[in-house]
C-alpha cells in the first residue's frame, strides 16, 4: 500500500519557495506515494504549474486568515467570528512578535482530518507550528529554504518547535551550518536536499512566446522580488552606469514590488526609465530569461536561489553578487562573474561581458553542459519517507 505524504505549502506565488514546492510535485513518483498537497493562501500564480491529476486541499477559512484585512471580512461573513478576531490580533501582534504571532496563526488555523504517514512542512513558520500541534501523521518533517542567520526572526517560537519535528532539512551546507549553529542539539536530525529542478519543464516553458523582448537591443534579465535585499536599487545604479558609458541595453525585471521603495520612480531619477521595463509576475519567466543575452542576479542574500538555477539550466551568461551561498552554485570566471555588492561591480561586469564575447561564449559553453541530475536527491528524498 502507497504511503500517504502531505506536504504543506505557505502559497504558490512567485516566489522561490513555491517555485520548488511546483518542480517537486512535477518529479515526485505519485504511483509510488499517494501525495497531498496542502496550499495555505490558494490561488497563487504558479497554480497552473501543478502536475495533473495531483490532490491538492485548500481550507477556506485558513485561506481568509492569511488574506489581512480582507480575510477578515470574509471570515465575519462565515459566522467565525472568534476566528476574525484573532486574525486582527494576530496582525497586531506581528508588529511586535513575530514568533507569537505565528504560534497565534497556527492555533487559530483548523486541523486537518485526514491521517497522513509523513506530514512535510515546506515552508517552517506558522506551517511548522500548525504541522506539530494539528495534523495527524506518523513523522513529522520540515524544511527551511535559507540562511537562518539571515532569518531568525521566528527563533523564539522555532526553538520550540524544531525538536518535535523528526527531520529537519535545508538546501545547501551552508544553510545547514547555519542550523546547526542555532538548533545544536538537533543537529543529527539536519539534512541537505538541495532545490530540485525539471530541466523538461523549463526547456519547454523556454519556447514560448515573450513579446516584450523582441528588440534589437541587448537584454539583460533580473528575477526576484523588486527589493533592497534582492539588490533592485544596485541594478539601477548598474544601468546608470552602463548608460553613462555610452552602452545601449534594456533590462527587464520579472517580479512584484515589496514595497520598500519606488523603483519606477528610482529608474527614472537616474535617468533609466526608457532602458528599464518592470515587467511585474510572469506565470512563466522561463521564455523571458531564454532570450536575454545576460542574466544579472544583485541579490544581497540567498539560500541557494531557483532562478539561478534555471539560468543555468538555460545557458545564460551570468552575473551574481558574491552572497553568502554563491559558492554552492558559481565558480567565479569558470561559469559566472560573481562581484561585489555594489553598483561598480556590477556595471564593470556586465560591460566586460559585453566587450568579450569569448568570455561570454565560455560561460554557455560551461553551462551547457549543465544537466541537473535529480535521480540522487530524489533516491534521498525517497529513502526519508520511506523510513
Amino acid at each position: 500500500m502507497r504511503k500517504r505524504i502531505l506536504f504543506i505549502i505557505g502559497n504558490l506565488g512567485e516566489g522561490g519557495v513555491s517555485k520548488s514546492i511546483v518542480n517537486l510535485m512535477n518529479l515526485i513518483d505519485r504511483q509510488r506515494y499517494d501525495v497531498t498537497l496542502f496550499v495555505c493562501h490558494s490561488g497563487g500564480m504558479l497554480t497552473p504549474l501543478l502536475p495533473e491529476g495531483l490532490k491538492i486541499l485548500t481550507n477556506p477559512t485558513t485561506d481568509a486568515l492569511l488574506s489581512g484585512f480582507d480575510g477578515v471580512k470574509r471570515l465575519i461573513r462565515m459566522s467565525e467570528t472568534l476566528k476574525a478576531v484573532g486574525s486582527l490580533a494576530r496582525m497586531a501582534l506581528s508588529m511586535v512578535s513575530k514568533p507569537m504571532a505565528g504560534r497565534l496563526l497556527a492555533r487559530l488555523m483548523p486541523p486537518l482530518d485526514e491521517e497522513f504517514d509523513v506530514a512535510v512542512d515546506y515552508n517552517g513558520q506558522h506551517q511548522l507550528y500548525w504541522m506539530v500541534d494539528k495534523i495527524n501523521a506518523r513523522r513529522k518533517l520540515t524544511f527551511f529554504h535559507s540562511d537562518y542567520a539571515k532569518w531568525p526572526y521566528y527563533y523564539k517560537a522555532d526553538r520550540r518547535y524544531m525538536p518535535e519535528a523528526d527531520g529537519i532539512y535545508t538546501i545547501s551546507e551552508t544553510c545547514a551550518e547555519s542550523l546547526r549553529n542555532y538548533f545544536p542539539a538537533e543537529k543529527d536530525k539536519i539534512g541537505i536536499i538541495p532545490n530540485l529542478s525539471s530541466p523538461e519543464m523549463i526547456r519547454n516553458f523556454a519556447g514560448e512566446e515573450a513579446p516584450e523582448m523582441e528588440i534589437e537591443e541587448i537584454r539583460f534579465i533580473t528575477v526576484g522580488h523588486l527589493s533592497h535585499m534582492k539588490g533592485t536599487d544596485l541594478a539601477l545604479r548598474a544601468a546608470s552606469l552602463l548608460k553613462q558609458r555610452g552602452i545601449g541595453f534594456h533590462w527587464f525585471f520579472i517580479g512584484k514590488s515589496s514595497g520598500d521603495a519606488d523603483y519606477a520612480a528610482m529608474a527614472r531619477e537616474l535617468g533609466v526609465a526608457d532602458n528599464v521595463t518592470f515587467l511585474g509576475l510572469r506565470v512563466n519567466p522561463y521564455a523571458y530569461i531564454g532570450r536575454a543575452d545576460i542574466f544579472v542576479h544583485p541579490s544581497l542574500f540567498e539560500g541557494k536561489s531557483i532562478a539561478l538555477d534555471e539560468a543555468k539550466i538555460l545557458a545564460k551568461p551570468v552575473v551574481v553578487t558574491n552572497f553568502s551561498t554563491v559558492a554552492d552554485q558559481f565558480t567565479d570566471r569558470v561559469d559566472a562573474t560573481v562581484v561585489e555588492m555594489n553598483p561598480e561591480s556590477i556595471a564593470d561586469a556586465i560591460a566586460e561581458l559585453l566587450s568579450t564575447p569569448e568570455l561570454r561564449d565560455a560561460y554557455i559553453k560551461a553551462l551547457s553542459s549543465y544537466r541537473p541530475d535529480n535521480s540522487a536527491e530524489l533516491a534521498k528524498l525517497y529513502s526519508i519517507l520511506d523510513r
